[in-house]
């Protein structure tokens, strides 16, 4: 099973860049800011990539161990998702259902 984050249906975004981006919850009608590199992390969630991939590339830009962005990483999921914004489900093997998950930890 991986770990996989869907962004929330009732969030909406600028398109993010280096400068970052803003986000939406339609729900609470509360705005967020997220810098260029949480940014970034919403960019690669709303294509779909999963934390260990998010974590890898992270690693590699900018030259850090990947269980220090990995505990940064899940403690900034678990913010967004605390805040209504997105939303972490493990996917199954080929054929099993995925189920959604309490924390972001993979």
């Amino acid at each position: 099973m991986t770990t996989q984050f869907c962004i929330s249906p009732t969030v909406r975004a600028t398109p993010g860049d280096d400068d970052g981006t803003v986000l939406i919850n339609l729900r609470s009608g509360k705005v967020f800011s997220l810098n260029g590199v949480g940014a970034s992390i919403w960019t690669m969630m709303e294509q779909g990539i999963t934390f260990d991939a998010i974590v890898n590339f992270l690693a590699r830009q900018y030259d850090m161990s990947r269980h220090e962005i990995r505990d940064d990483l899940t403690l900034f999921l678990r913010v967004l998702e605390q805040k209504g914004l997105v939303q972490a489900t493990k996917t199954a093997s080929r054929g099993q259902k995925e189920e959604p998950i309490d924390g972001f930890a993979a």
